[in-house]
């Protein structure tokens, strides 16, 4: 095949993939309502992702469409029956729901301090952040969730979420983080107890130029991709929060105090 030919067919590609989506209704990929969204789990014995397909990797790039934190308390540890949260939040403010609903908002709560754990340092109630990323080469995003051990404030995860805004705004593209590709990966972590955990590790790899021809048509997807979450599948959230059962491994993956978090 001459490079011209290749060239030709290469650019045509694209022209192509647009008119069979507007065949089937448009570009936005459709995504389940009545079913979870595909998950990204963290490896506990050594710091790799394995990803939707079953492949294990050590990192991957990709765009967090949403995110949102989540408290969940069980009164069963791990391997006592089946357990779901007894209280828990969609928000980590306050409690949404639960066969023993507390009062108040999460950050008074005594089963959200640090000691209150029946073992070790950590809390009685899990925070988590659950983190919904589309990855390179996907289509429809996939969930992570960030466990107590990735949530301390000198953790890259809590850091990039917080200065996300000024990264996007130095580049001019307002102060949203969906237009930042961001590579994940994973370092070892070990508490003062003896227990160690996979903490997550976020770096900004670039900001979407919207000048870019390419980069316009990926932030097109992004945004259409946000709207349809926040139009159907978001209120799937708390149901899977409040159905969760507990998971091995998360609930003293924060066993240890944070580093710049004094006992309470």
């Amino acid at each position: 095949m001459s490079k011209k030919l290749a060239k030709r067919k290469e650019t045509s590609l694209p022209a192509v993939t647009n008119q069979i989506d507007q065949m089937f209704g448009g570009a936005a990929p459709q995504l389940p309502i009545d079913a979870p969204l595909p998950q990204i789990k963290i490896m506990r014995e050594s710091p790799q992702y394995e990803m939707p397909a079953g492949d294990m990797v050590k990192s991957f790039d990709g765009h967090i469409i949403y995110f949102c934190n989540a408290n969940q308390y069980y009164s069963k540890k791990f391997g006592e029956g089946e357990a779901i949260p007894d209280c828990y939040s969609t928000d980590g403010i306050i409690p949404a729901g639960g066969t023993d609903l507390q009062k108040g908002p999460c950050r008074i709560c005594p089963l959200n301090e640090y000691c209150s754990a029946a073992e070790g340092q950590g809390k009685a109630c899990q925070n988590t952040i659950r983190l919904y990323i589309l990855v390179d080469g996907e289509v429809i995003p996939s969930v992570l969730k960030a466990p107590p051990s990735s949530l301390g404030k000198k953790d890259s995860l809590m850091r990039w979420l917080t200065n996300a805004p000024n990264i996007a705004a130095k580049a001019g593209v307002g102060v949203h983080y969906q237009p930042i590709k961001v590579n994940f990966s994973l370092h070892k972590k070990d508490f003062s107890s003896g227990m160690s955990a996979s903490v997550i590790d976020l770096e900004t790899v670039r900001v979407l130029n919207p000048a870019d021809q390419n980069d316009k048509v990926k932030l097109q997807h992004l945004s259409s991709l946000y709207k349809d979450f926040m139009a159907s599948y978001i209120k799937r959230i708390s149901d899977d929060v409040a159905a969760e059962p507990i998971s091995a491994g998360v609930a003293d993956e924060g066993d240890g105090l944070p580093e710049d978090e004094p006992p309470v």
